[in-house]
């Protein structure tokens, strides 16, 4: 049984951009993909040595690993769901994408939260509004680099779905900057994880769907959609 082929009004946007643009060999292409990948995390690797080797503080040291390992796990499956394209070269489901998008920040709370009952002694701090302000800073531009990366990455590739596609790269990238963040951080409050750490992550998804309309849509050669 043969499977349903795909609109008329699809295949011509995809036939119209790619006609528009040169062909790149694969190997060039892949290697383009990789050195951005490379050059978008060796961006919040050199921010990390500016703030000095990562330090527990006044957490027990088992809590920060314990977190850190979870949060890379939350990162990882974030950018396989959101940014990998799998077998497709649309990228994985809509499906998948939309939960990248609206559960990593949830997940990454809930990761938390395992930790902070682990450790109560993490609950009780006194984090500053200074803080909350220094680590929304620093977990934003800790996710800069992964998230141009990403662009990078996926751009020009998304003729159905743009946005959803930008959400779910903004919030891989503020997966890792979160994780990266955490690494320094001596505080951990619910206040201070909740608006320092996780807020900046339901942020970079909303900046990640209003890049996607531009960054990542194919566009036919008359500038549509």
């Amino acid at each position: 049984m043969s499977a349903t082929p795909p609109p008329a009004d699809l295949r011509s946007r995809v036939l119209a951009a790619a006609s528009a643009e040169p062909v790149v060999p694969r190997g060039a292409g892949a290697r383009r993909r990789i050195i951005a990948l490379v050059a978008g995390f060796m961006a919040p690797l050199a921010i990390s040595l500016y703030l000095g080797w990562p330090r527990a503080g006044r957490r027990p040291l088992e809590y920060v690993v314990a977190l850190s390992v979870a949060w890379l796990v939350v990162g990882l499956a974030a950018t396989w769901g959101g940014v990998s394209r799998g077998r497709s070269m649309l990228g994985r489901s809509a499906t998948v994408r939309l939960v990248v998008a609206t559960l990593t920040p949830a997940a990454l709370l809930a990761t938390w939260l395992v930790a902070a009952l682990t450790w109560p002694q993490t609950l009780y701090d006194h984090a500053t509004v200074g803080d909350h302000i220094v680590c929304v800073v620093f977990t934003l531009l800790l996710a800069v680099g992964p998230l141009v990366a990403f662009a990078i990455v996926r751009r020009r590739s998304d003729p159905v779905a743009p946005r959803l596609t930008g959400a779910a790269i903004g919030a891989a990238s503020g997966a890792w900057g979160a994780l990266g963040i955490e690494l320094h951080c001596s505080h951990a409050s619910p206040g201070h994880i909740l608006l320092g750490h996780v807020l900046p992550v339901a942020f970079l998804t909303v900046v990640g769907a209003l890049i996607g309309g531009t960054v990542l849509a194919i566009r036919s050669e008359n500038g549509e959609n």
